[in-house]
């Protein structure tokens, strides 16, 4: 692996982490800081608002302002974040915040988090497309997805290490790492050759027929993908009978392990020997996904939620990937940043409505975001099947 491509794997993985620590570490909390479920869906989903509005700007700004800058901008963004965010949780937990102020605090700082780091993504992404021809778009896609499920394999392991020293250590820690890999990529990391001089930064419609499939499928994958992880701490309460706070961050420790390194085996081992074809990669991942979710709603036991995510990790895997890479080869070469910034943009728009809707649906029945989602996913699956995707051609 190249060395640019290192320094953006360390500086996603980064990311991953944090986003992996906030499920692991933060959810848990949230009954003792005195947010009920709903608010939890609201604090996550602030960011993702956010994020929503300002990949896509950042996407086309990494055209004229630079792959490498706005990739700096976004660490720096995120170490700040995300430690302003584990300061706001301490100050709840020695309670010199009651739970009305801390939600509304808690709801700006997400705010303000995704405003700044929603160029991450697109740079990393964009700067992929830069690099590589569409023989090896998809496994070069498939490294910026790998990074997610490193991530989600390193943080609980690292946060479990340090839960020792208090519940939010680790966050702090985590932004301290992403000043760290901030700091490698500025005094390391070039602007790709393609992307040089100084581009114009064209616009493209998430309405747009070439992507908009993909851009729904990311609606959906991380819909339900955050919907499930914002209920999963008070599924191993409700249903398994796991009520203490340190029991069920390693449940949750242990669940999302399963699923990263599933999803890491797929991307890092897998798809770097199998040039799969994007369509091959969503039918896989989208069939997978449906199956994880059935199998954690009727699973008899905390046992069956481990195997249904180690499952879902597979199904992500797969369709991570294949939506950036089908995207990425449908728009033409000066598009790319626009369509990075979208493809940004798409899953933040699940992570909005996924923890509310989930954390409103529970409380009817702990199965039931779970059945839905598993029924949006067949949706998706069986509009791929009627659509034609992509196919890259071969360099030379």
């Amino acid at each position: 692996m190249s060395r640019d491509k290192l320094i953006l794997l360390a500086g996603l993985v980064t990311y991953g982490m944090g986003q992996s620590l906030l499920f692991v570490i933060f959810t848990p909390l949230a009954r003792q800081l005195g947010l009920a479920e709903w608010q939890l869906g609201f604090v996550i989903a602030a960011s993702n608002v956010a994020l929503a509005v300002s990949a896509p700007r950042w996407g086309r700004a990494s055209e004229t302002l630079g792959r490498r800058r706005v990739f700096l901008i976004g660490l720096g963004g995120y170490a700040i974040g995300y430690a302003a965010l584990a300061l706001g949780v301490q100050l709840g937990l020695w309670g010199w915040i009651s739970a009305l102020p801390l939600f509304a605090l808690l709801l700006v700082l997400r705010l303000a988090y995704g405003l700044v780091v929603g160029g991450i993504n697109p740079a990393a992404t964009a700067y992929i497309a830069d690099t590589t021809d569409e023989a090896s778009r998809s496994s070069g896609m498939a490294l910026i997805a790998m990074s997610g499920g490193l991530g989600t394999i390193i943080g609980p392991a690292f946060g479990g290490a340090l839960a020792g020293v208090s519940p939010v250590f680790a966050m702090y820690a985590a932004a301290v790492l992403a000043l760290l890999a901030g700091g490698w990529a500025f005094f390391a990391l070039p602007e790709p050759a393609r992307r040089g001089d100084r581009g114009v930064a064209l616009r493209l419609a998430a309405s747009d027929r070439r992507v908009l499939p993909y851009l729904v499928g990311w609606v959906v994958v991380f819909g339900v993908f955050t919907g499930i992880q914002t209920i999963t701490a008070s599924l191993v309460a409700d249903r398994y009978g796991i009520a203490d706070v340190i029991a069920a961050q390693r449940s949750m420790m242990v669940a999302m392990l399963c699923m990263a390194c599933f999803t890491l085996l797929v991307q890092a081992v897998v798809l770097q020997a199998w040039k799969a074809t994007p369509a091959m990669m969503l039918k896989a991942g989208f069939g997978l996904m449906a199956a994880g979710l059935l199998l954690i709603a009727f699973g008899p036991g905390v046992y069956s939620m481990y195997a249904g995510y180690a499952v879902f990790g597979l199904s992500f895997g797969f369709a991570a990937p294949g939506l950036n890479a089908a995207a990425s080869l449908s728009v033409g070469p000066g598009e790319q940043g626009a369509v990075a910034g979208l493809l940004s943009a798409a899953p933040t728009v699940g992570m909005i409505f996924g923890p509310i809707l989930c954390g409103v649906v529970y409380r009817a029945s702990p199965q039931l975001p779970l059945l839905a989602g598993m029924l949006l996913t067949l949706a998706v699956l069986a509009w791929y099947f009627s659509i034609r995707m992509p196919e890259p051609r071969r360099a030379g």
